[in-house]
């Protein structure tokens, strides 16, 4: 039946995963090199734990302490290619061999995406940004032999991205909704600057990322 929403539909679906290498992140602010946007993206779960430490004084609680520790998100790829690890691994390919060590360099990057909502009161996307962090995976380079008949599984690359705090000014990670754009800025200039800029902002004029 027409305009009917079938069960089992997607309410939120990924798209556009892009990082920025972090250049340099001082009390000034934060430098970042230019996007790179990895296509495949099939899904992204948060990794925040959140809970709550109570003080006890006085013969009962007293305080109680919130928390939020593993900031970050899991990340399932269709793929992750060598240039992509060799990347977030802090190494450099030759000749077309991504050569991988024990030992690997800490690299920190920005990272952007949007996800597209369907839900009572909000449609349209969210775009959603971490500031900086980290990523870490286990090897890619497994496989699986494709079954004699049928259709073949679907092999999918994961790595996870930690969160930590920027010097600059100890944000974790933004995201705003385009149906909650200030006055002037138009949804173009969102889809535009989210994912060439991690230093835009709304109604606001920034240095050039690069």
């Amino acid at each position: 039946m027409a305009g009917k929403e079938l069960r089992g539909n997607p309410k939120i679906g990924v798209e556009r995963y892009t990082f920025f290498a972090v250049e340099s992140d001082t009390a000034e602010g934060i430098i970042y090199k230019e996007p790179y946007h990895l296509r495949g993206t099939v899904e992204i779960s948060p990794t925040d734990n959140g809970g709550s430490d109570v003080f006890d004084a006085d013969n009962g609680p007293y305080d109680v302490i919130n928390y939020i520790e593993k900031r970050g998100h899991e990340l399932t790829n269709a793929d992750i290619p060598p240039e992509v690890d060799a990347m977030w691994r802090g190494l450099e390919m030759k000749d077309g061999v991504l050569s991988v060590g024990y030992e690997g360099n800490t690299v920190y990057f920005g990272v952007a995406w949007k996800v597209k909502l369907k839900m009572p009161g909000k449609t349209g996307f969210r775009y959603i940004r971490y500031k900086k962090g980290t990523y870490s995976f286990a090897s890619n380079v497994g496989g699986k032999t494709a079954p004699s008949e049928g259709a073949p599984e679907r092999q999918t690359a994961k790595a996870t991205y930690t969160a930590v705090k920027p010097d600059y000014d100890g944000i974790c990670y933004e995201y705003i909704d385009e149906t909650d754009l200030p006055e002037g800025v138009t949804a173009a200039e969102l889809e535009e600057k989210w994912f060439t800029d991690m230093n835009w902002y709304p109604g606001k004029t920034t240095e050039p990322t690069v």
